[in-house]
């Protein structure tokens, strides 16, 4: 019979065995921008977009400058192929992005760099990131099963904010067979392959949530980022964002 030494052994290199997975990503005080790209499989001018998009894996103001977020769309999906990263979420978003005044336009590929429409991608010009403003620290604690998020705002807040939080997926390969893009493989990068938003009370400058992890699941992806970000209740642009790579 196993003695009380044993059996405490035993079950202390059970509880390593399983362990525990943590990850913590803190953001500067100045503004982290937010580069979102609008696209979508059944669009036939988005794939050199994504390709472009692509390059800044290796970037090193990566995750501390900028991020790059991938959004699909479901407006193409009536064409003929419907795509299978599309949600009607980013589709609102896109939209309310328009219906404020912060783009011109509803379009893919379409370009918010920091809240503001941007054009810039079509005429080959760099990207427009400024991280002048200083905005607070946001934290993000991620284990199994949620994200929790502090900010201490520099300045006060308004009593709701919204927090979003995004699972990114890297060298997705969906080959097309129908709509605008069929015979193609297409391949994707800071792909967005699940989204979970919520509204969270403020205390002044104070913000402290937990947030479900989105399930990923879907997706296989061996490469993943986080990305996680406040706005204004009823307005998509960002307060402050922070992400990195997923262990």
């Amino acid at each position: 019979m196993p003695n009380a030494v044993t059996l405490t052994f035993s079950y202390l290199c059970l509880l390593l065995s399983f362990g525990t997975f943590s990850q913590t990503f803190v953001s500067p005080k100045q503004q982290v921008n937010l580069v979102e790209v609008y696209s979508s499989q059944g669009c036939s001018s988005c794939p050199p977009a994504e390709k472009w998009l692509s390059q800044f894996k290796t970037d090193k103001r990566l995750f501390e400058q900028f991020i790059p977020i991938n959004l699909h769309v479901d407006y193409w999906d009536y064409i003929g192929w419907k795509d299978p990263y599309a949600l009607r979420a980013f589709t609102k978003r896109q939209q309310n992005y328009q219906r404020l005044g912060h783009t011109q336009n509803i379009a893919t590929p379409g370009f918010v760099v920091n809240g503001k429409g941007w054009n810039g991608w079509f005429y080959r010009q760099e990207l427009p990131i400024d991280n002048a403003l200083v905005v607070g620290e946001l934290s993000a604690k991620i284990d199994e099963q949620q994200v929790t998020l502090t900010f201490d705002a520099e300045q006060a807040l308004p009593p709701y904010v919204q927090a979003h939080v995004a699972i990114l997926g890297f060298d997705q390969i969906t080959r097309v067979t129908r709509g605008e893009n069929r015979g193609k493989a297409l391949p994707h990068d800071f792909v967005v392959i699940d989204y979970q938003q919520s509204s969270v009370k403020v205390s002044n400058t104070q913000l402290t949530a937990s947030l479900p992890i989105p399930n990923s699941g879907k997706f296989e992806s061996n490469q993943k980022a986080i990305v996680v970000w406040l706005s204004k209740r009823f307005d998509p642009k960002p307060i402050q964002a922070v992400g990195g790579w997923l262990d």
